[in-house]
C-alpha cells in the first residue's frame, strides 16, 4: 500500500471518528473557552492522538516484516482483508471469552484513567488524553493497523499511521472549534461510512495478497 493512501483513509474515515470519537473531542478539559485556546488544546489532544498510532504502527510493522521474511506477506494480506471484510458485514462476530474479557477490561482501565484527566482541567491533560484514547480499541483505527501491517517496514507502518492521523485532523479540529456544526442526531448518521470504507480496504488487502501471490508463482 502506498503511504499517501494511509492520509486518505483517515480523511475518509474523519465520517467515523465525528461518530466516535467526536464526544471526546467536544469535551476536552481546560479553563480558558476562548477560540484561540480551544485550538491549542484540540492541537495537543489530537498530537497525542496522532503520536500513539505512529507508535502502533511501529511496533505491528515490525511483526509486518517478520512475515515478510519468512514469505507469508500474502498470506497475511488476505486473512486480514478477510477479517475486516468479515467484521465489517457481521459486526456482531463475538471473539473467545478470554479475548473478550482482556478487551473489557483494557478499555475501562483506559477510560477510568481519561475520566480522571478529565477532571484536572489542564492543557496538558488534552495531550495526555488523545495519547490515551489513541489506544482505545476502534474498528477503523484497527483497520487502518491492518494495512500498515502489510507495508514494507516498520517505519514505514509507522509513517502510514502517523498519516491516517492526519487525515483525520482536519475535521476533527474543526468540529472542536465549531461543535454545534454537526448535531449529534447527524454524527449518528455518519458512522455507517466507516463500515463501506473498511470493506474497500478489507477487499483492496485481499487483492494485493492475491496479485503478490501470484508475482511469486510467476517467478
Amino acid at each position: 500500500m502506498e503511504l499517501w493512501t494511509g492520509f486518505t483513509l483517515g480523511l475518509l474515515g474523519s465520517f467515523h471518528c465525528i461518530g466516535m470519537c467526536g464526544p471526546i473531542a467536544l469535551s476536552i478539559p481546560g479553563q480558558n473557552s476562548s477560540k484561540p485556546a480551544m485550538l491549542f488544546r484540540g492541537v495537543l489532544y489530537n498530537s497525542g492522538r496522532i503520536l500513539t498510532y505512529a507508535f502502533l504502527g511501529f511496533a505491528l510493522g515490525m511483526l509486518g516484516m517478520g512475515a515478510t521474511i519468512a514469505g507469508y506477506q500474502n498470506v497475511l494480506s488476505v486473512v486480514l482483508g478477510a477479517l475486516i471484510v468479515a467484521f465489517a458485514v457481521v459486526p456482531r462476530i463475538k471473539l473467545p471469552g478470554i479475548l473478550t474479557n482482556a478487551y473489557q477490561n483494557f478499555q475501562s482501565k483506559i477510560s477510568s484513567t481519561i475520566a480522571t484527566l478529565f477532571k484536572k482541567r489542564s492543557d496538558s491533560s488534552s495531550f495526555l488524553i488523545g495519547l490515551l484514547n489513541g489506544f482505545l480499541p476502534c474498528g477503523f483505527v484497527v483497520t487502518a493497523l491492518a494495512v500498515a501491517l502489510v507495508t514494507e517496514t516498520a517505519m514505514h507502518s509507522s509513517i502510514y499511521m502517523a498519516l491516517f492521523g492526519l487525515g483525520t485532523l482536519p475535521v476533527m479540529l474543526f468540529l472542536n472549534m465549531a461543535p454545534g456544526f454537526i448535531s449529534p442526531k447527524m454524527r449518528s448518521k455518519l458512522r455507517p461510512f466507516s463500515t463501506y470504507f473498511a470493506i474497500i480496504i478489507g477487499l483492496l488487502l485481499i487483492w494485493r495478497g492475491i496479485m503478490i501471490d501470484g508475482g511469486m508463482m510467476g517467478h
